[in-house]
């Protein structure tokens, strides 16, 4: 499929990866804003999948277009069809519904330093949410975590955790096929220059590590208002200011998480039995 292909109006399919969950007006404004910069993909913190349908049934017809992984994959899955032909599907109908307001992920984000209060919260939540990330500063429980099957994401914080990230992180994030997201937001939240010299000097120095050892990684804004989204453009272009190349985060703005979301779709699928096979 050709990037024109895929492209939806003058830009790229986008992600926006950490979204709080809030009111229903304020996430109306979310969604709107979300679909005019062209951004169908909503993965909302702290919202379970119970949550989302409630929350659905409670919008208004203006939002009437919306939908989840499951439906989409309800209406594609077929007993042979494998994860690339999946992502390509899911792409084609992201981009072919024009009036789509956007596809509403759930998703929970785990903190803290205690690996066994950990393990007794994922537990449960692996079944309550599509995306499972994990924010500390401890690199033990980091490395922990890097290895734990049920945990999608490392999610990074700039001014927070980046100094945790090692090489030895790296290689088990890589091995283990995991991600590392990149909250990138103070790049433009920056309350003076020496902030702003702050993030970036620890920003290049995260990641020149994650590109130099070929570990993956997405962008988000984690964004507090609507009016904070950005498109996967945007996204990559503040990448820039990290000296990141634009060509090495194509991926880092949709792909990734698609790809991710996909996956745990199936596992959470009332077909599914174990990797590689499900009821038919």
């Amino acid at each position: 499929m050709s990037n024109k292909e895929i492209s939806k109006g003058n830009g790229f399919l986008t992600c926006e990866n950490y979204v709080p969950f809030n009111e229903v007006n304020i996430m109306r404004n979310f969604f709107k804003i979300a679909y005019d910069l062209k951004i169908p993909l909503v993965v909302i913190d702290n919202m379970s999948i119970q949550e989302r349908t409630i929350f659905l049934q409670n919008l208004d017809p203006e939002n009437s277009i919306v939908t989840t992984s499951q439906q989409i994959y309800d209406s594609l899955k077929t007993e042979n069809i494998t994860t690339n032909q999946l992502k390509t599907a899911y792409t084609k109908f992201i981009y072919s519904n024009e009036s789509l307001k956007c596809l509403i992920v759930t998703r929970k984000t785990l903190t803290g330093n205690s690996i066994e209060k950990i393990k007794q919260q994922l537990g449960s939540f692996r079944y309550q949410y599509e995306i499972i990330s994990f924010y500390s500063d401890d690199q033990t429980a980091l490395k922990w975590a890097a290895q734990d099957r049920r945990i999608d994401y490392i999610t990074i914080e700039i001014l927070g955790n980046s100094k945790s990230i090692d090489q030895a992180l790296c290689s088990v994030v890589k091995q283990k096929s995991k991600c590392f997201e990149i909250i990138i937001s103070p790049l433009i939240n920056a309350k003076s220059d020496r902030e702003l010299s702050e993030v970036l000097r620890k920003g290049r120095k995260l990641m020149q590590l994650i590109t130099s050892t070929n570990t993956p990684f997405i962008f988000t804004m984690k964004p507090k208002s609507p009016l904070q989204l950005r498109t996967g453009s945007q996204m990559r272009l503040l990448g820039g200011l990290l000296e990141v190349s634009y060509n090495k985060t194509k991926e880092s703005i949709f792909g990734k998480q698609l790809e991710i979301l996909i996956a745990n779709t199936i596992k959470l699928h009332e077909s599914y039995i174990f990797e590689g096979v499900k009821e038919v």
